[in-house]
């Protein structure tokens, strides 16, 4: 995987890499700093049941770089995503997984804890009971179990995952940069807020797009009845998300 964007002119997808740290974070940074990056997609494979296949958990550190990310962040799943790999997946912005995926935390069955967001990423997903049950058990989480749960939001046939995610990240890409980001940054950062003071940053978010061209596009492909055409540069660019 490479940390450029896909070749399809004007796509404005990156890819993230998983398996070179440097070339990792070079990507995240270019998913913050870049204009012409809408959306960024990531591919964790896990390990197979059997043993074969390759282990893309990551190093320390590397969930916190992907949730640092302004841009939205879609992740496709496969394998055994566990521990760290799952962590990795948590920092993302949607998950979508082949219908073979399982999720675990094994760290407590060695005695260790989670310390890249295992603790704090999952039950904010899932819910405590079932974060506290994967944590406390061990318990393996199977695809159609994560689907219900909200761990992610699509179960496709093994091995299409990849290319739903790509899918994803297209129709996010043909909508606002700003607006992206905003809704990313309204979302996460709120959750962590007493409703009073994300509903304030809600509306300070809506008054900041004001400046935004593509938001006056977007009106106008509106009352004109067609789809909007976001070519242009934004004109309001959010330097502090605050995650």
């Amino acid at each position: 995987m490479s940390n450029s964007s896909d070749s399809k002119p004007g796509n404005r997808i990156l890819t993230i890499p998983v398996r070179d740290r440097g070339a990792f974070e070079a990507a995240c940074a270019d998913a913050t700093d870049s204009d012409a990056v809408r959306v960024a997609v990531v591919h964790i494979t896990g390990e197979a049941d059997d043993g074969e296949g390759y282990l893309e958990s990551g190093e320390p550190g590397m969930p916190a770089v992907l949730a640092a990310v302004q841009a939205p962040v879609v992740a496709s799943l496969s394998g055994r995503i566990d521990d760290r790999a799952l962590e990795l997946a948590l920092a993302a912005d949607v998950r979508v997984c082949d219908a073979g995926t399982t999720f675990a935390l094994t760290q407590p069955g060695r005695g260790e804890l989670p310390s890249d967001g295992g603790t704090q990423r999952l039950p904010r997903i899932v819910g405590p009971a079932l974060a506290a049950d994967m944590l406390l058990t061990g318990r393996r989480v199977t695809a159609p179990e994560a689907l219900a749960a909200g761990l992610v939001t699509e179960m496709l046939p093994d091995d299409e995952a990849a290319a739903r995610a790509v899918e994803i990240a297209a129709e996010i890409s043909a909508r606002g940069l700003a607006a992206g980001r905003f809704s990313k940054e309204a979302v996460l950062k709120g959750a962590d807020m007493p409703l009073d003071q994300s509903l304030r940053l809600e509306a300070d978010l809506a008054i900041l797009l004001h400046s935004d061209p593509e938001r006056t596009e977007g009106i106008d492909a509106f009352k004109e009845r067609r789809e909007p055409d976001f070519r242009g540069k934004p004109g309001y660019r959010r330097d502090d998300p605050g995650r």
